[in-house]
């Protein structure tokens, strides 16, 4: 037993020792992950000379490291990171599905510096994912030596590392984990264990904050469960209806656990122009090859496939020595499933035919797809540990490495004749193929050549083979090492800062900026501003902008700028959330609660009766005047309603936090009070204390309320009631959780004190 907790033990290190050092570039003293070199492309954060390392990586400067930078900095302001007030006219934070503020990496980060808690976040999602697979094979009866393999083949996989820094990687990260209780209750082992297991671990899922990968996750254990539970009711009579039962009363669990993320964020996704959206299509054929090598074929997103070549062979090998095992089969009908999804068109266009489907990006599942290949080489491993020299697995094994080897060979000769030109461009590529297919080739002709002997000459080689094993296993993890390391993209100092950024927040203050032109946006490359901060890190820097980039942006942006515009088109892709709008007059302007505009320096003047403020950095700036976040305006008439450009008087706003608003104002007739905030579930709204109604305005962007005459104190606060009720079912659920525990104990013992 203590030779085994050694081994355990020695393994964990081993895995998650792997996943600090892939993010070695990013743990050096005084740097921080992420991007930052993108913001010299774009305004005030333009800096000449500097070389991008990967402008595919967008994403991770403009939504969540400055996702990450406010809730950090609400959390230890001891407030719920609920609402963003910096993007446009708010947005909520905590339910946009893509920030996983109340995930475990989250949580993770929050413990750290600012500057490193999105670091945090990102080595904590390649921790628990490798831990998760390592316990799954050990829960699968594999030996230490394997269970080492299969989590770190899994953690340092390239759909594992390349998207580690998106949210995708929070909810997979847990498929390990939720695998291990899928195995637990099929066996109809610890069933209330297991259930508990399966519930908590698919919340966490869920906080992770990603519905496209929670999706193609879901459908990657269902396949699963339902070819495990065929082949062991075939090969061992096990119970089906049990098993089914319990895994969905875990699986009922796990989404009431997960319900107050569910359930807000839910609601908002129905109000989002995302839902029109269309998912991204597989990966062409052309690109299977990429699962041996990194960067064969197509861009960035494209390449994440990589395994490598000796978790495939020794996939096959377990795949063909360990069949008829159930869970083996079942592995095998994720890789397939999962390869189809990712890699054939025709797979994932079937699945826009179910409502919803065609909104995601089913390729998500060539995560899942890494993982049953780290599992079944992990078969493979403890296969070959076990049986020491027999002929039947070293010859799967001969023959996979021998397959590998010709299809490395065919690309060699493809790049050496320049029949393909990314081939050819890449063959330095092919050197980590060459060299584990000729290790694997030339272990396996030495175990071939030394089968035979009896129990006892088997079991004097076991030491010999365990030893050519853990020589894969580090060439395996130097290949992902190499792999994964410099794709990474740091910066020596955290959210730089300039004059031009500096003047920016000191004359705007609080106040909405606008933009009197707003840059082609394109999503490879992210959206690009040609003026002020980059959205969304204006978040990170404490500006107010009217622009955005955001998965549930509401779909009422588009309507109420479409109608106010006057003939002028905001850039926009509504399909991803990106929303830039051209503020031409200052009568749009008010309407938005704009109150300063930023314009090119080439352009002559601002909005005709703004106010030039001065330039700002190589931007000018210029002031409207009566525009503010709150107005009052005399009501008209009952039953009357207000035109959407009536001029207002500004009233001052305070905020007693980014989620609340407090107006005092004096009026000395019936007026309307109009908030210039996102009209989204959630906000509530009192006057001297008591509750008033809210009305949607502008096409219902906005929100505004009626208030008679005199002296009065207007609050809103945002807690949607989908996330109290989400709160209250996660409750329920919690308290049935921690009480059927004492419940199982008292029947169990009934039973057996039951006589026979």
């Amino acid at each position: 037993m203590r030779s085994s907790w050694v081994r355990d033990a020695l393994g964990l290190v081993w895995t998650i020792g792997a996943a600090v050092v892939v993010l070695l570039p990013a743990l050096r003293p005084g740097v921080s992950l992420g991007p930052f070199d993108l913001l010299s492309r774009y305004g005030l954060t333009r800096e000449a000379g500097v070389t991008v390392h990967n402008a595919a990586q967008a994403d991770q400067i403009q939504q969540f490291v400055p996702w990450m930078n406010l809730a950090w900095h609400q959390v230890h302001s001891g407030q719920l990171p609920l609402w963003n007030p910096y993007s446009v006219l708010g947005m909520p934070l905590a339910f946009n599905w893509q920030s996983g503020v109340f995930s475990v990496p989250a949580l993770v980060g929050y413990l750290v510096p600012v500057s490193h808690a999105f670091t945090a976040m990102v080595l904590t999602r390649l921790v628990v994912a490798g831990v998760g697979v390592y316990l799954l094979c050990r829960a699968l009866g594999l030996g230490p030596l394997a269970a080492t393999f299969g989590g770190t083949a899994f953690e340092l996989s390239g759909p594992m590392v390349v998207q580690a820094a998106w949210p995708h990687a929070s909810v997979t990260c847990w498929a390990g984990w939720i695998l291990v209780a899928v195995v637990g209750l099929v066996r109809g082992r610890h069933r209330l264990r297991n259930v508990a297991l399966l519930a908590v671990t698919l919340a966490l899922a869920v906080y992770g904050g990603h519905p496209e990968s929670l999706v193609a996750m879901g459908v990657a254990v269902v396949v699963f469960v339902v070819v495990f539970l065929v082949a062991r009711a075939r090969t061992e009579g096990g119970p089906v209806v049990r098993p089914l039962r319990d895994l969905v009363v875990g699986s009922v669990c796990g989404l009431g656990l997960g319900a107050p993320l569910l359930f807000p964020g839910a609601q908002l996704a129905l109000l989002s122009a995302r839902r029109y959206g269309t998912g991204v299509p597989a990966f062409p054929l052309s690109n299977i090859p990429n699962i041996v090598l990194v960067g064969l074929q197509g861009k960035v997103f494209d390449t994440t496939a990589y395994v490598g070549v000796i978790v495939l062979a020794l996939a096959i090998v377990g795949a063909g020595v360990a069949w008829r095992r159930p869970v083996v089969p079942a592995f095998v009908a994720m890789v397939v499933v999962t390869a189809l999804l990712t890699f054939f068109s025709p797979a994932d266009q079937l699945l826009h035919l179910i409502p919803g489907g065609g909104t995601v990006t089913w390729n998500r599942a060539v995560m899942l797809f890494a993982l049953a290949l780290a599992v079944l080489g992990a078969f493979g491993i403890d296969a070959l540990a076990r049986s020491g020299r027999d002929r039947i697995a070293v010859g799967w094994m001969a023959a996979a490495f021998g397959a590998l080897a010709f299809v490395v060979l065919c690309l060699a000769a493809a790049g050496e004749l320049k029949l393909a030109d990314t081939i050819t461009r890449h063959r330095d590529s092919l050197i980590w193929p060459a060299v584990q297919s000729v290790v694997g080739l030339a272990l396996a002709g030495l175990w071939w050549r030394a089968r035979g002997g009896g129990a006892h000459s088997r079991r004097g080689a076991r030491p010999f083979v365990v030893s050519g094993l853990a020589l894969l296993l580090a060439l395996e993890t130097g290949f992902l090492l190499s792999s994964g390391i410099g794709f990474w993209s740091v910066s020596s100092g955290y959210l730089p800062t300039n004059p031009g950024i500096t003047a920016l927040q000191k004359s705007v203050g609080s106040s909405l900026v606008g933009f009197g032109d707003c840059g082609l946006q394109r999503y490879v490359t992210g959206p690009t501003a040609s003026l002020g901060i980059w959205p969304d890190v204006n978040v990170a820097y404490g500006v107010r902008e009217f622009e955005v980039y955001d998965p549930i942006l509401p779909e009422s942006y588009y309507r109420a700028y479409a109608a106010i515009g006057k003939g002028h088109i905001a850039a926009s892709l509504s399909e991803l959330g990106i929303f830039c709008a051209r503020i031409k007059t200052v009568e749009q302007a008010q309407v938005f609660g704009v109150s300063y505009v930023l314009e090119p320096p080439t352009r002559f003047g601002g909005p005709p009766g703004s106010v030039p403020v001065g330039p700002v950095g190589a931007e000018e700036l210029y002031r409207v005047p009566d525009a503010g976040d709150a107005t009052v305006t005399p009501a008209p008439a009952v039953m009357a309603s207000l035109a959407t450009d009536a001029p207002g008087t500004p009233v001052p706003v305070t905020h007693p936090d980014p989620a609340s608003w407090r107006v005092a104002l004096h009026t000395t007739t019936a007026s309307v009070l109009r908030l210039r905030l996102t009209n989204v579930p959630g906000w509530r709204a009192t006057i001297d204390g008591r509750p008033v109604a809210l009305t949607p305005w502008a096409n219902g962007l906005m929100l505004e309320t009626r208030v008679p005459a005199g002296s009065h104190v207007v609050e809103l606060h945002y807690w949607p009631v989908a996330f109290s009720a989400g709160l209250v079912v996660a409750g329920v659920v919690l308290v049935g959780l921690v009480g059927a525990a004492p419940v199982a104990v008292v029947l169990r013992r009934r039973r057996q004190r039951r006589p026979t």
